[in-house]
């Protein structure tokens, strides 16, 4: 592999680990907590919700959105069709998110506690990426909830590819093009969205444009790794911060909050998956061997951190500082189990999948080598 790729792909794992590890300090220093909007679930109450950028932890999440357009703009160009495209993908997300599934709703369903107990129908409709509440409006039945909340993300990313992968491979424009159009017209929506208008709110979450310039930002920066597009993949970028800024500072309450640390934490996503990109190496913690580590499996880690930690926290009766120890405790514990899964689980039927996905590999032709005599070669025996 290209030298530069390989440190370039080191530091958007690095940028990975950055990612889970800041959405882990918001759901266990202040969602879950009195402080923030959860239930309070932690023994430890709000101890730790003074640990700066805890209550901004959500926007991990966001720069998971920025890696995701970047690998998903890469991973459009090595796929034959939209067929093998969504295939791949599913292969990708699919096996490691029945077991990370399975193991949350066994352990919540043993341990509680009682609030994120699911049941059987929940977690079955959990497992198709589908938001189990649509499906139980649907029915009749209200109510229906994610196996884990943080499972939401997933339906986001479900939808930017299907949109991604029908831009790709449908229109006869070039895919950065077609994605400024529709990121154009998801901002038009979303801007609608907020000033009141009509159904433009209903529409713009449907189309996840609240999201919308994360993945573009991502996107951009796939080009700009290439050297293709740049003009384009440069604005892009300019306008995916400048729309993310304003959505944030749209959505912040005056009455309670300043604007500099959400607004500081928004533009500091970008600067940390662009750096990462554009000048690979700059970070050297991006390129540290256990942040690495941890961000190839953060997709393991982040399946498994949230309800399955407040299940095992639960179970545990201490308070205060010991319950928090506790929480480091089992959240290490999370961390080396995703990492086993990844290397153990994720890797082998991903690869074994995709052999079958792909088919099997054709050589690539070689060029013609210049005739040489057997002497010139140095084999006295042709």
């Amino acid at each position: 592999m290209d030298e530069k790729l390989d440190k370039r792909l080191d530091s958007v794992d690095g940028v990975r680990a950055v990612a889970i590890l800041w959405v882990a300090l918001f759901h266990f220093a202040f969602f879950w907590s009195a402080a923030g909007k959860g239930l309070d679930l932690l023994p430890y109450d709000d101890m730790l919700a003074w640990i700066p950028l805890a209550d901004v932890g959500h926007l991990g999440v966001s720069l998971f959105f920025i890696v995701s357009g970047l690998v998903i703009a890469l991973s459009l160009t090595r796929s034959k069709s939209a067929s093998q495209f969504g295939l791949r993908r599913m292969a990708r997300l699919w096996p490691t998110f029945a077991v990370c599934a399975t193991l949350t709703f066994l352990t919540t369903t043993v341990l509680g506690p009682e609030v994120l107990r699911r049941s059987v129908p929940e977690y079955l409709i959990s497992l198709s990426f589908v938001p189990p509440a649509h499906v139980g409006r649907a029915f009749g039945v209200p109510g229906m909830e994610w196996l884990d909340g943080a499972y939401w993300s997933i339906w986001v990313e479900v939808r930017f590819y299907a949109l991604a992968a029908f831009l790709y491979f449908a229109l006869p424009w070039s895919f950065i093009r077609c994605w400024a159009v529709v990121a154009a017209g998801c901002a038009a929506v979303h801007l609608l969205g907020i000033a009141g208008v009509g159904p433009a709110d209903a529409l713009s979450r449907l189309l996840f444009a609240e999201h919308q310039p994360f993945f573009t930002a991502g996107i951009a920066l796939a080009f700009l790794m290439h050297g293709q597009e740049r003009w384009l993949a440069r604005a892009l970028l300019t306008v995916s911060v400048a729309l993310a800024l304003f959505y944030g500072w749209a959505k912040l309450d005056w009455a309670t909050a300043g604007t500099a640390v959400p607004l500081g934490a928004v533009l500091a996503c970008f600067v940390i998956a662009a750096v990462s990109v554009l000048r690979a190496g700059a970070i050297p913690l991006l390129r540290w061997a256990p942040m690495t580590a941890l961000g190839r499996a953060s997709y393991v880690y982040y399946l498994l951190h949230q309800n399955l930690g407040l299940a095992l926290l639960a179970a545990v009766p201490l308070a205060g500082l010991a319950s928090v120890m506790v929480m480091l405790a089992i959240q290490a514990g999370l961390i080396a189990l995703a990492i086993f899964l990844h290397l153990n689980v994720e890797k082998p039927v991903l690869r074994w999948l995709r052999r079958r996905i792909d088919g099997p590999r054709v050589a690539a032709p070689q060029p013609p080598q210049p005739v040489r005599s057997a002497a010139a070669a140095g084999n006295p025996h042709p």
